[in-house]
């Protein structure tokens, strides 16, 4: 991982290692630029979990497959391994051959894993003591 030691402890606290690390090459310690990514990935996921949700519940294949692979490349680009697996999982039942119904329910679990993934992430991000490291870095 790349050295944190211009980024205060009490932001990269609020974020897993691999996220920091992430932002920490893409925008250095430039802590504007993060909360920006951030608050971007925390609004697109939001709309793109709700695009998966109605796509589930409407069965469309296609739909479920787009939802959850935007938000695979999303969480993938910032570096959250966890919200990018459990939204793969959708992806690959989404794909996979059998009845919807057994589907459905594979996908429905991994969806409320995704949610619950997001949710703490948006939490930590709201939480994050922007302002108080605003000046640093």
């Amino acid at each position: 991982m790349l050295p944190t030691s211009n980024v205060p402890p009490s932001v990269a606290a609020q974020f897993p290692p691999q996220v920091v690390a992430t932002l920490i090459e893409l925008f250095g310690n430039d802590l504007q630029q993060w909360r920006f990514i951030v608050d971007l990935f925390c609004e697109t996921a939001e709309q793109d979990l709700a695009n998966l949700e109605n796509a589930i519940h409407g069965g469309e294949d296609a739909q479920i497959v787009e939802a959850a692979h935007r938000i695979v490349g999303s969480a993938r680009m910032l570096g959250h391994q966890s919200i990018g697996d459990a939204a793969r999982r959708i992806e690959r039942a989404a794909q996979s051959i059998g009845p919807y119904p057994q589907r459905a329910e594979e996908m429905q679990s991994a969806l409320t894993c995704l949610r619950a993934l997001t949710d703490e992430f948006r939490q930590r991000a709201i939480a994050c003591p922007w302002s108080n490291a605003a000046g640093r870095g």
